[in-house]
């Protein structure tokens, strides 16, 4: 009895308030889904409990397992599970913190389901593992993982992919090859790996392989002992450097053959032997590779041994260009605006309607990279207040050879009224998230960020079916 008093007084000095309660069935998919978390608006929260019904919980919170998601142990062991503290990422890449009651539901004697009340706990964790309380870690000077996968803007279902990706890697020893073209974020997505495993707090050490000299590049990376060549001094290189956490080596196409080759012998020793030393340096280390060229393109021209590129390409992650995702240029200029309003001490109210239509109607060579440079250049003129207008943008974007030749329905060069420029781009942006939602209204409807309502009636009104 007294072990049941102490349940119940637990309950009700730590479940008074709630903000989500999540129903499952027998299989694992969400039945009830009710979320309202304060830390999100009202809009994020609603789309969120409509996305995640009938989905599997593993696919909702692809860092849970069956051995560590509380929804599933209840359901697997009949019992109640109770004062349970459990760190998810979600789909999106959103990290929560949850202090959860989890109940399984038994009907005739049959487990049939589980349901979970919830409280988000993310600040009160963050507070009791606080930076200061954790161990100092070495880092490389000048060095380290900025980023984490909340960083990520997107809503595009390639790069939503990818984040969800990371969250079921991030605690891997195994190798990673990233391939992007070049502005894409390739370090941005290399830094959420590092941060989302269980080496965050070890040493994160990256080496532009194509900007140092080969002369001195392989002293760099495996260090060197005094007399090893002239004017050699006992130096630890990277590899050593990073020990307990990550190296990332960025284009590593341009590393050279031979350095290739020592490279292989690392992997597949776990060791590293200096310049001028006997006796090799056992290594816990994870190596994340990237590559700006095509992965058949860097085997075909010889530029990478196909031996360590398998070894590399355990894990492949290829981010797609911008423009294969341009759903997200309106999340991505707003983000920028806000960073350099912050940087600049303005208060800009966004980017107008007409210019996410220009912005969206570019080939974006330079990916993420150019679209955030022609963004600091319209912030640097537009007024505090204002909103980023057509004229602030730079004037080599107004270049006709730089526009795209395949504008839906109208050309270019066509001379079309700015509201049929903009139908049809709206058009082609509900269309490609229709296509990317699987002609799923309610996930078209979250993707875009507009009420199913609005959506249903565009639907309508551009006359868009699945054919």
């Amino acid at each position: 009895m007294r072990y049941h008093d102490e349940r119940l007084r637990w309950l009700q000095e730590n479940f008074s308030y709630i903000d989500s309660v999540t129903m499952i069935d027998a299989t694992g998919k969400i039945t009830v889904k009710e979320r309202y978390n304060p830390r999100y608006s009202d809009a994020e929260n609603a789309a969120d409990n409509e996305w995640c019904l009938n989905r599997n919980l593993l696919e909702v919170f692809p860092s849970l397992s069956h051995s560590d998601s509380t929804l599933l142990q209840a359901l697997q062991k009949g019992e109640l599970l109770y004062r349970e503290n459990q760190c998810t990422i979600n789909h999106s890449g959103k990290k929560s913190v949850t202090s959860n009651v989890t109940f399984p539901i038994i009907s005739r004697g049959k487990i049939i389901g589980a349901v979970e009340l919830s409280r988000d706990v993310t600040h009160y964790e963050g507070e009791r593992t606080a930076p200061a309380a954790r161990p100092t870690p070495k880092r490389r000077s000048g060095t380290e993982a900025k980023w984490t996968l909340e960083d990520i803007v997107t809503q595009n279902s390639k790069m939503l992919e990818i984040k969800r990706t990371i969250a079921k890697v991030a605690d891997s020893r195994s190798s990673v090859l990233v391939y992007g073209e070049t502005g894409t974020g390739k370090e941005l997505i290399v830094s959420a790996l590092h941060n989302a495993g269980s080496r965050k707090d070890q040493p994160f050490v990256a080496v532009n392989c194509a900007a140092l000299p080969e002369s001195i590049l392989e002293g760099l990376l495996f260090g060197s002992q005094k007399g090893a060549f002239t004017g050699a001094e006992n130096k630890k290189g990277m590899f050593a450097e990073a020990n307990g956490g990550t190296i990332y080596l960025d284009e590593i196409n341009s590393m050279p053959l031979l350095l290739q080759a020592k490279l292989l012998r690392v992997l597949q020793e776990k060791s590293v032997t200096p310049l001028g030393a006997s006796k090799p340096i056992p290594l816990d280390v994870r190596i994340i590779a990237s590559t700006n060229r095509p992965i058949s393109e860097v085997v075909a021209s010889g530029q990478m041994r196909e031996d360590i590129l398998y070894r590399l390409n355990t894990i492949s992650i290829q981010i797609p260009p911008l423009r294969r995702r341009l759903d997200d240029i309106p999340l991505l200029a707003a983000a920028f605006v806000e960073k350099y309003s912050a940087e600049m001490g303005k208060q800009v109210a966004g980017v107008a309607p007409e210019v996410t239509a220009f912005l969206m109607n570019r080939s974006w060579r330079g990916n993420v990279r150019e679209l955030e440079h022609v963004i600091e250049s319209a912030m640097n003129v537009v007024e505090d207040g204002q909103t980023v207008e057509l004229e602030h943008l730079p004037i080599y974007l107004s270049e006709v050879d730089e526009l795209e030749e395949d504008t839906p329905e109208h050309s270019p060069r066509e001379a079309v009224s700015l509201n049929e420029a903009l139908a049809a781009y709206e058009k082609k942006l509900i269309l490609a998230a229709m296509k990317a939602s699987n002609w799923k209204i309610v996930d078209a409807a979250a993707r875009l960020r507009i009420p199913r309502t609005s959506l249903q009636y565009k639907l309508e009104k551009y006359d868009i079916k699945r054919r």
